[in-house]
């Protein structure tokens, strides 16, 4: 007797940075908490500070180059170069707040460019409301 293991095809998904689209292959979300830490009269430890990092969001994909491919060069070079937050939303989750850290975009000569942007959040995370 034999077992199938039946495996599925992950699409990429669209998610607007900015009010730029790109197919999101790939994701990666990061977060952390500093924590300060004195020593005691006694030889232990106590935390004098603790602080929340902004999280740090990474996204990597694809953009189709037909028609005006320097637009996305653009604004995502706006977005970096711009003070002003936005909002992404990614896999039912809305990240509020977010401000472009940095951007690539590699052009290969087909019809489809890759992309990864990175963009940080102090803000906390939210799911999505369902109708």
């Amino acid at each position: 007797m034999s077992e199938a293991t039946a495996f599925s095809c992950r699409k990429a998904v669209p998610v607007s940075i900015g009010g730029i689209t790109i197919y999101c292959e790939s994701f990666r979300a990061a977060a952390a908490r500093v924590l300060s830490e004195e020593s005691t009269a006694d030889g232990g430890t106590v935390v004098t500070n603790s602080a929340y990092r902004s999280t740090r969001l990474v996204f990597s994909g694809r953009v189709c180059t037909q028609g005006q491919p320097e637009d996305f060069i653009l604004g995502f070079n706006g977005l970096v170069h711009s003070a002003a937050d936005f909002t992404v939303e990614y896999m039912g989750l809305i990240y509020g707040g977010c401000r472009m850290l940095s951007y690539s975009f590699e052009d290969k000569g087909g019809e489809w460019a890759e992309v990864s942007v990175t963009v940080v959040t102090e803000q906390t995370v939210e799911r999505r409301a369902d109708p």
